[in-house]
């Protein structure tokens, strides 16, 4: 059975990419290379730029790794064998030109960070939302026009980014991210909002900007914690007095909307330092 070294040699015959040894203190998001541990397994190993059209094989068998990272690559599609890589907590696939997703992506349950951003991701598989460490799941400028179901079972998510897709509306499973602390939806075509956003008690963080939204839902007043709330490039004429609920506002940005006053209950927020109405 070939050693972790041993593969890193058919991965650079294969590539055509010599793979340098590098030290896990130096090793960070644009190295191209590998962290090996005192044992000689490899524990992070950087291919980016590397003009992949296919994940090598052999990459699925370092079973003892936890950080990859492809981005910037040519890929238009993931092994099933990728859910083998059971230790796996980090994955970068950001800008490549992924269609689809095996289903075997819902193996990697010690995943917490996942980057999918800039692909051509139209649909996602529900074993997505069967990663249970998931703390970090970006998306941005994919071609999503909906999210799984089960999106509410992803209950470690903390941070959601879905800017630049084609979602028309919002699954009301989507309150049941409790954990969820930021939540960007910028550049999607929606024009309202389930009234399960209010769910979203930990959020702090919510970016609305540059959607379809007509109004908002009273339930917007239960996010407590929120500090910063960009609705800008809407087609708001008005809004709720429940916003004036949201007491630890500081940032609130409605610009290019169709408001032609706020509600007095605006005056509440007493935290607010920042309020852009251009």
């Amino acid at each position: 059975m070939p050693t972790d070294l041993d593969i890193i040699k058919q991965l650079e015959q294969s590539t055509g990419k010599t793979l340098p040894s590098l030290d896990e203190f130096r090793f960070s998001w644009d190295s191209v290379g590998y962290v090996q541990n005192a044992h000689d397994q490899i524990t992070a190993l950087g291919l980016h730029r590397c003009g992949l059209t296919e994940i090598p094989p052999e990459i699925c068998n370092l079973q003892n790794l936890t950080t990859l990272y492809l981005y910037q690559n040519q890929l238009s599609e993931l092994p099933p064998a990728i859910g083998q890589l059971q230790n796996l907590t980090w994955l970068n696939l950001r800008e490549n030109q992924l269609s689809k997703l095996p289903p075997e992506i819902g193996q990697l349950q010690n995943l917490n960070w996942l980057n999918l951003e800039r692909n051509r991701l139209s649909e996602l598989p529900p074993s997505i939302c069967n990663l249970p460490n998931l703390n970090w799941l970006v998306l941005r400028e994919n071609q999503l026009s909906e999210l799984p179901a089960s999106i509410g079972k992803l209950q470690n998510l903390t941070d959601l980014a879905l800017d630049g897709n084609s979602l028309s509306e919002l699954q009301p499973e989507i309150g049941q991210l409790q954990n969820l602390t930021t939540l960007s939806l910028k550049r999607n075509p929606l024009s309202e909002l389930p009234p399960e956003i209010g769910l979203l008690q930990n959020l702090t963080w919510l970016d609305l900007g540059e959607n379809r939204l007509n109004e908002l839902p009273p339930e917007i007043g239960q996010l407590q914690n929120l500090t910063e709330f960009s609705l800008n490039g809407n087609e708001l004429s008005e809004l709720p007095p429940e916003i004036g609920q949201l007491q630890n506002l500081k940032k609130l940005d409605l610009r290019e909307n169709w408001l032609s006053e706020l509600p007095p209950e605006i005056g509440h927020l007493q935290n607010l330092t920042q309020l852009d109405l251009e």
